[in-house]
């Protein structure tokens, strides 16, 4: 770490200069602006010191001219409390940070290691970069590759965030998923040793077992990089699991969800009770039966759904051996972003509804609240029913007035698509799924494709395009965990 000092009293900073230089910083001071930029036109420096007070040029004069020379290194200007109104404008015009007077050795050091914890990352990020693209290429296509894979991306991106190439390579590398689930779905749902939405419930159950009692927290519409995120918030000392598992198609709650809360497939809850997976009215019922059916009829529950953010933050524990709590306002906040042009604006895409998201939990105080039933000798368990994508690719869907809603999925007999981010599934009982009257088909988007109709298109992708959506066939919306917290 090489930095630039200038001030035109530097000689009383000698004990300064000596104290960084044993802390491993270069140091090359100069008492002139000039100097300075001689200094600048012959090397490169890390971080550069100037004072704002000198009589040959002001800090703001020489920090103009320093980025004409060196655009990309970051300036701290020293300053006195009195200059606030050359703080302010330091602020104005991009200046790293300021210091001010009397300086400590150890204020300088601090900046120093700012910069060197951002290049730190920067290296992990080039590092953590190759090996994400060596997990795209030796991708293990398989039901555990696919779990393992979609883990560490989250963390990954979690970390470092989302470039456009690596946005470009997990759009190929869906495609390639969504290919792989319609070759494999119809097995997967019935191999016991793989972990689905219908088989959520066996992994939580036994810890009642122990004695333990359960509060299990549905987030509707979370991903699994939110929940990574997410986990941040929690106190330190709490340990965390993570156990990705795929959610059932179509990825939505009348499927995804009921089929957790049941521990059922779509076709078995609709063979019980006809009707059910139009809506999730019956929660309840079907998290009672699944209890029963397991051996725990002597357990009792609590079932709460969780629509606004103060009810979240109200949440306690009601000592019940299994307390279950839908958080719903989240897959609110996406279907109403369309209504409400004010929330359009603020959520204008993926990136930021993930930033509200995370900012109505943390205000909600999410941290607390589990610390709070872990502390009162619960297991927590945290999932989602499904994920979502950002819908930006329209793709056109023919059919009658009998198909469904939904932009990321369609039912109907006659339902047809026109491209080729979208498949059609005929034989609905082989994934698991139901023949309804006027639904014998099933269109599922894949890739971030969502449905208009031919009728308007330019209509539909004006009010639809860059939403919030799910239903489809995506690792975002298809892999989420079951997450365990405890001491």
């Amino acid at each position: 770490m090489k930095i630039l000092w200038v001030d035109d009293e530097i000689e009383g900073f000698k004990p300064h200069i000596i104290f960084l230089q044993k802390e491993g910083v270069q140091v090359e001071a100069v008492d002139r602006p000039t100097d300075a930029i001689e200094a600048l036109k012959r090397e490169g420096f890390d971080l550069i010191l100037i004072d704002y007070r000198m009589p040959e040029m002001d800090g703001l004069s020489l920090f103009r001219e320093v980025k004409k020379i060196a655009p990309n290194t970051p300036v701290a200007l020293v300053t006195m409390v009195s200059d606030r109104d050359v703080m302010e404008e330091s602020i104005s015009e991009d200046v790293f940070d300021y210091l001010l007077k009397p300086i400590q050795p150890s204020q300088v050091l601090a900046l120093v290691n700012r910069l060197r914890a951002k290049e730190i990352k920067n290296r992990v990020y080039g590092k953590r970069l190759v090996e994400t693209y060596r997990k795209f290429e030796e991708l293990d296509e398989s039901p555990y590759g696919w779990l393992s894979f979609a883990l560490e991306f989250a963390r990954m991106t979690s970390n470092f965030g989302l470039d456009e190439t690596l946005r470009s390579e997990l759009r190929t590398t869906n495609l390639k998923f969504a290919r792989w689930i319609m070759r494999n779905y119809a097995d997967m749902i019935h191999d016991p040793n793989i972990l689905m939405s219908h088989r959520v419930m066996s992994k939580v159950f036994p810890y009642l077992d122990d004695g333990k009692k359960i509060a299990f927290f549905l987030f509707d519409n979370f991903r699994l990089d939110q929940f990574v995120e997410l986990m941040k918030e929690l106190p330190s000392g709490m340990r965390i699991d993570y156990t990705p598992y795929y959610a059932l198609l179509p990825t939505a709650t009348p499927f995804a969800r009921n089929g957790i809360f049941a521990g059922l497939l779509p076709i078995d809850i609709e063979r019980r009770h006809p009707g059910w997976t139009s809506d999730n009215r019956h929660e309840h019922v079907l998290l009672r039966e699944l209890l029963n059916d397991s051996g725990y009829t002597w357990a009792d529950m609590w079932l709460y759904k969780i629509r606004t953010p103060s009810e979240l933050a109200s949440v306690h524990p009601h000592d019940k051996h299994f307390e279950a709590y839908v958080v719903n306002f989240i897959d609110l906040l996406s279907h109403i972003r369309l209504e409400v042009d004010v929330l359009k604006e603020m959520i204008a895409d993926g990136d930021s509804f993930k930033h509200w998201c995370r900012f109505i939990l943390d205000e909600a105080g999410i941290g607390s609240i589990i610390r709070k039933f872990v502390e009162n000798g619960y297991v927590v368990f945290m999932t989602s029913d499904h994920g979502w994508v950002e819908g930006n690719t329209p793709l056109i869907i023919k059919g009658g007035i009998e198909l469904t809603q939904g932009l990321r999925y369609k039912f109907g007999d006659s339902v047809r698509i026109a491209g080729k981010e979208a498949l059609l599934i005929k034989e609905l009982e082989k994934f698991g799924l139901s023949r309804k009257k006027n639904a014998g088909r099933l269109a599922l988007a894949i890739g971030y494709s969502y449905f208009i109709y031919s009728s308007n298109p330019s209509k539909f992708k004006k009010t639809y395009h860059g939403g919030i959506y799910h239903g489809g066939i995506t690792i975002e919306e298809m892999i989420v965990p079951l997450i365990k917290i405890s001491h």
